[in-house]
């Protein structure tokens, strides 16, 4: 019978993150949810706490090197180590890159690109110490590999935790540590529910571009994520698996498009 595991959670507040701890929670099993504020997890703490799972809430603010160090030392010291981390946590905004705010960029690059890496880091370098096999899982979004129109600072700082993802996975192969990514394409979500409640054309086109018939779920990316993790993919790392429906198989569904003839517009509409 396979030991329970320790697992780490990023962004566990958010949709894709609850749905993946819920999936982890089990008798035995050691959780550690990380958020910006603990108090995003107050809820999901307790239902994992109701499914057998010994659970430990953190605010973490991943742009911060030393308050990740801390967290993942608290979570290495009370758990006797870590096994999994899902590097969930990340942002996204609107803007064509003509328009965007270099504040709005930079938020972008702290949390999706430097945090990102501190959290794989600083977990990693805790595996090693205690000279332990790992997985490690990080959500790089299909907007790593297919542009999507104005998510330029979105899809940039994705598409380069993609390339840390194979970095990692050659570095930390010979410490028994698996990397590998999951690229959700439109999960209906907190964060996408202001363009899928609003002009119904969003929700048509996007449709219309999934060959599955349907949007994502939370739990269609927890479930890859978790089969990534398991014991089962041992001999698996290095690779990204979409959680799309199908959605880049003809190029990303795009939110917005424009008429490519008319010079100098700047005019973006829903795509249809």
């Amino acid at each position: 019978m396979t030991e329970p595991k320790t697992y780490v959670i990023t962004g566990a507040g958010g949709e894709i993150g609850a749905a993946t701890a819920r999936r982890f929670a089990a008798p035995g099993v050691r959780l550690a949810l990380f958020d910006r504020k603990a108090d995003f997890v107050t809820e999901l703490e307790e239902e994992c706490r109701e499914r057998g799972a010994t659970v430990l809430s953190l605010g973490v603010d991943q742009t911060d090197e030393e308050q990740v160090r801390s967290a993942v030392d608290t979570v290495t010291e009370s758990f006797d180590g870590i096994d999994v981390l899902f590097a969930n946590a990340g942002y996204g905004r609107f803007a064509p890159l003509l328009e965007q705010p270099l504040d709005q960029w930079r938020r972008h690059i702290d949390v999706n690109m430097t945090g990102t890496f501190l959290v794989c880091q600083s977990v990693a370098r805790s595996m090693v110490a205690r000279q332990r096999p790992g997985s490690i899982v990080v959500n790089c979004s299909s907007g790593a590999t297919q542009y999507t129109d104005l998510l330029g600072a979105y899809c940039s700082t994705k598409a380069a935790l993609w390339m840390l993802v194979r970095g990692l996975a050659s570095e930390l192969g010979g410490h028994g540590i698996r990397v590998n990514a999951v690229l959700p394409g439109v999960i209906e979500t907190g964060m996408t529910s202001p363009m899928l409640g609003g002009p119904e054309d969003h929700r048509s086109a996007l449709l219309r571009a999934t060959p599955a018939g349907r949007l994502g779920a939370p739990d269609d990316v927890a479930a890859a994520v978790a089969y990534l993790a398991s014991d089962g993919a041992s001999f698996i790392t290095g690779i990204a698996i979409p959680v799309d429906g199908g959605q880049t198989l003809h190029g990303q569904p795009q939110w917005y498009a424009t008429d490519y003839r008319e010079r100098s517009s700047g005019q973006w509409q829903v795509a249809k």
